[in-house]
């Protein structure tokens, strides 16, 4: 059984996928007026009730590292290390923006696709990939843009998609024009069943990821930081 996590952004939640069939069994959002660090383990408590599991039950449990909310992948990948610790299970660490890919896969929206979320300051934290019926590809690495910036990505006509296109829709279509179409409304949410489903690609191609190699990914350093 597999875990997956998603609290890299503002809308979090949770889902279950079983290893051995590859069924999809449950997902669940987290309440938008609570913090994730509250609602997180009970979610999941709730979920593995409602099937007759336990956390011994787990094998492995996947989240979203990012980028996104710093203290939301923070929470996020403490949860995992605290169930992942006790039984040394698999601990898969997905990439919030491969998460939104897997959306639009998910959604049969193939083609060159920019996933976007709000890395603040006017900017968005930006994936561009060739999205496939069965799987898609990362077409450059993750990068921050400004509006301006956007369009020289594209080769094309491009789906777009996720909370940074909406937070900016205004600038993105005066930015990109006619190559840029908006996705459906259902794809710009990260989703934890998208990483529980890349999560599951991975093990059916035999990684066995260990919580050494959890690692976040924030592209920019926290404002505390760079202070």
């Amino acid at each position: 059984m597999l875990a997956a996590i998603e609290v890299s952004t503002r809308v979090s939640s949770v889902a279950l996928l079983d290893l051995v069939t590859g069924e999809e069994l449950a997902e669940c959002p987290l309440p938008g007026d609570w913090e994730s660090s509250v609602t997180l383990i009970p979610a999941l408590e709730t979920l593995l009730k409602q099937r007759d599991l336990t956390p011994q039950d787990l094998a492995a449990v996947a989240v979203s590292t990012g980028p996104g909310s710093f203290t939301g992948i923070r929470v996020g990948i403490a949860t995992a290390e605290g169930l992942c610790l006790p039984g040394d299970l698999l601990a898969f660490g997905i990439p919030t923006l491969d998460g939104l890919a897997e959306n639009l896969r998910a959604e049969e929206m193939t083609g060159e696709a920019l996933c976007l979320l709000d890395a603040q300051r006017g900017e968005v934290f930006a994936g561009h990939y060739d999205i496939g019926k069965e799987d898609f590809q990362e077409l450059g690495p993750a990068s921050i843009l400004s509006m301006d910036k956007l369009a020289g990505v594209l080769k094309g006509r491009a789906w777009v998609s996720g909370p940074g296109a909406l937070k900016y829709e205004k600038e993105v279509r005066e930015a990109l024009g006619a190559q840029g179409m908006f996705a459906f409304t259902q794809t710009h949410t990260p989703k934890a069943m998208s990483i529980a489903r890349l999560a599951y690609r991975r093990w059916q191609k035999g990684e066995r990821p260990r919580l050494a190699d959890l690692k976040p990914l924030y592209l920019r350093p926290p404002a505390v930081d760079e202070k």
